[in-house]
């Protein structure tokens, strides 16, 4: 057999390439979206920001917890839903920060916990920094059923609160709530929306004589379209990280917080762009 006799976009290859982790681009997504935005140490942020990348020029203490309640098809499963949901449904929690490039106003995807591998995999294609975890958080479409007599009358309005956790490895990592003040337009959510994602694909190198050398190591920009939105709502936020000897997200700790959203929104990721290779 040659190697064109296994196929698939990812490993493990097969000879009918049904074995993959993930399906080929084009990406497509649903999220309802649970967003905090804060303040945190420029100094810690600009610790994140590999060369040639460098700190947001408009707001370089600007981070922020993305907590996500995903569907996501890859091309030619877009009916995995009737066939096993189980292989399109996850939860994220990412914590990003503003960045630049060349000038260009950015953010950067630092540290993130999901709860299945395809999603993490996948993650690491576009250069994610993808770690297994556990996410739990309420959602809009998941957790206020009109049918349960407990929530009659609890529609998403003003002053429904919802929360959400994030842990790996039995220890918790991150705490957040938001509580719903009004409904806003796509145009008032503020930047990092509608700017670049700048990320570092990393495989490391296992070849004896070199073994410090990575296999690859490049940054790219996420290339995506077909954005829309569904209804859109400002809130207050909080947030609490917790300190654990396995992460380091508790450097860029939140020191005010700025804003909270929450935000249902689909796109597709067509792929990426080389920027830079080290």
């Amino acid at each position: 057999m040659s190697l064109a006799d296994l196929k698939g976009y990812s490993v493990p290859l097969s000879p009918n390439g049904r074995a993959q982790v993930v399906g080929g681009l084009p990406w497509n997504f649903g999220v309802d979206l649970f967003a905090v935005h804060y303040r945190a140490d420029p100094r810690e942020i600009a610790k994140l920001l590999p060369e040639p990348l460098e700190p947001s020029r408009e707001e370089p203490d600007g981070a922020y917890v993305w907590f996500g309640d995903w569907q996501g098809l890859w091309s030619g499963h877009e009916g995995m839903l009737g066939v096993n949901p189980e292989r399109c449904l996850y939860k994220e929690c990412l914590i990003g920060v503003r960045c630049s490039y060349k000038g260009i106003e950015g953010q950067r995807v630092v540290y993130i916990w999901v709860n299945k591998d395809f999603s993490m995999q996948r993650g690491w294609f576009m250069g994610f920094p993808k770690k297994i975890g556990m996410v739990e958080l309420g959602s809009q479409n998941r957790h206020l059923h009109d049918l349960n007599p407990a929530m009659r009358n609890i529609g998403v309005g003003a002053g429904q609160k919802y929360a959400a956790i994030a842990e790996s490895h039995g220890e918790r990592l991150v705490t957040a709530a938001i509580t719903l003040k009004e409904r806003i337009t796509p145009d008032k959510l503020p930047k990092p929306f509608g700017t670049d994602l700048f990320h570092t694909i990393h495989f490391p190198g296992a070849d004896v004589t070199n073994p410090d050398k990575p296999l690859v190591h490049q940054l790219i920009q996420t290339v995506s379209s077909n954005l829309k939105f569904g209804e859109i709502w400002s809130a207050d936020g909080e947030l609490e990280y917790h300190a654990s000897i396995f992460e380091e997200h508790t450097a860029i700790g939140p020191k005010q917080i700025t804003g909270a959203y929450l935000i249902p929104v689909g796109f597709t990721i067509e792929g990426t762009r080389l920027l830079h290779s080290y």
